[in-house]
């Protein structure tokens, strides 16, 4: 057997955008920002497996559009890594699209993130993976009482960084706040710095359909989130940290040194979009779109705003009758299994890629390399409501099944045990 270590380097920066932007995920939160409850953080932490080495990025962002991620891809290349580009996906962070200068600033403060981690590479001998399960804190906002859900959550962590998987909306506050903010992953991830004296990551799940459950959550109107409160961003952070933190005592040391194999596969697949998408974005190419805007924002027609807004972006980023999707596998030891797919995925994908998955722990982790929207299943396409509705899913019915049936081949064709 052949001795492995693991070499790894972690580095972040700061990302805050000005006070007054606009912070996204609401379509009725119309007032710009007014301040800075937390800070928010670009995180990146470069692996180096076999002759590969990937960064792993998480912004603290509502979501990483295609032609962010392949700015950054392209100006990392000159450091010779690939690169894995995600969003923890807080409703208190602005869109890169709202503001051409933040919008590079956030690209150059990435690169040199990545820059920075490739320049503290050190070696681990060993890892610990733990799991623990928190239903108290989720529930499926389109079938509260009987809807799926994730509750696992999947700690892993070194000498170097502790990194945390959990599936669940950073909508704790709701369109009520005007403060930046990183949500409940900036609070759990504070939580676990201080506890620790180290680094920590949070990687969400696919939470497309996945709300939280705090103490003002009323789950008869499973999609209002307008009592959050700061208070309870705390809770909900310290709740996460402390589970995570159980887990990773009670959890199972994996040794490099006994480690059979380490690898790394991205794939890039093609999701068909709507027909009635590819009819509006055929028609509004010819129109403008501007004083579209103008003439909705002066009716106050906040639902049709948010939707032409949804459309500019489109304009901006879809070129073709397809979506490219750029996905990847990471195996660790044939232990521990990372899965990194776009958009937001309705959990039932997440827990098949699960069920599905050839390995002990696999940790699947959305809003990664490109931000589409919903990824909805076929049934809920049938059921309709919100997620699935044009625009807010611009994707064909079918094409989940089509993305979770790829990554459990890409799974099974990297697993060796």
């Amino acid at each position: 057997m052949v001795t492995r270590l693991l070499e790894i380097g972690y580095a972040k920066t700061a990302v805050n955008p000005p006070i007054g932007i606009k912070l996204e995920g609401y379509a009725n939160r119309l007032e710009p920002s007014k301040c800075i409850y937390d800070d928010l953080y670009s995180r990146c932490l470069s692996l180096k497996v076999k002759d590969t080495t990937v960064s792993i990025v998480v912004v603290d962002s509502i979501g990483i559009p295609y032609s962010l991620y392949t700015k950054v891809l392209k100006r990392s290349s000159a450091f010779g890594v690939d690169v894995l580009l995600g969003a923890t996906h807080s409703h208190s962070t602005p869109s890169p699209f709202e503001d051409p200068l933040y919008e590079e600033y956030l690209v150059r403060s990435i690169v040199g993130c990545i820059n920075a981690s490739l320049n503290n590479m050190n070696n681990i001998q060993h890892f610990v993976v733990g799991k623990s399960f928190l239903p108290q804190l989720i529930y499926n906002r389109r079938k509260p009482l009987e809807g799926v859900v994730d509750p696992e959550i999947i700690a892993v962590d070194s000498k170097l960084i502790t990194i945390v998987n959990f599936t669940s909306h950073p909508v704790v506050l709701g369109p009520n706040n005007l403060c930046i903010s990183s949500d409940y992953p900036g609070a759990a991830i504070r939580w676990l710095e201080n506890i620790t004296n180290k680094n920590a990551m949070f990687l969400n799940g696919c939470c497309g359909n996945i709300n939280p459950y705090t103490t003002s959550t009323n789950i008869n109107k499973p999609y209002d989130r307008s009592g959050g409160s700061h208070e309870e961003v705390k809770q909900y952070g310290e709740v996460l940290a402390l589970e995570a933190l159980k887990s990773i005592r009670l959890g199972e040391r994996i040794d490099l040194e006994k480690c059979d194999e380490l690898s790394y596969k991205k794939s890039v697949i093609r999701l068909r979009l709507r027909k009635e998408v590819m009819e509006t974005i055929s028609s509004l190419r010819k129109a403008n779109i501007e004083s579209m805007i103008v003439e909705a924002e002066k009716q106050g027609n906040v639902y049709e705003l948010w939707k032409l807004k949804l459309v500019k972006a489109f304009l901006r980023e879809i070129s073709e009758e397809d979506l490219p999707v750029p996905i990847a596998v990471i195996n660790l030891c044939n232990k521990l299994a990372f899965v990194f797919l776009p958009a937001e995925v309705f959990v039932e994908h997440q827990l098949y890629i699960k069920n599905k998955s050839p390995f002990k722990y696999t940790i699947v982790t959305c809003y990664f390399n490109s931000y589409w929207m919903y990824i909805p299943t076929k049934e809920a396409f049938s059921e309709g409501g919100y997620e699935v509705e044009p625009y807010i899913s611009i994707i064909e019915p079918g094409e989940g099944e089509k993305l979770r049936d790829e990554v459990v081949k890409m799974l099974q064709e990297v697993y060796t045990g």
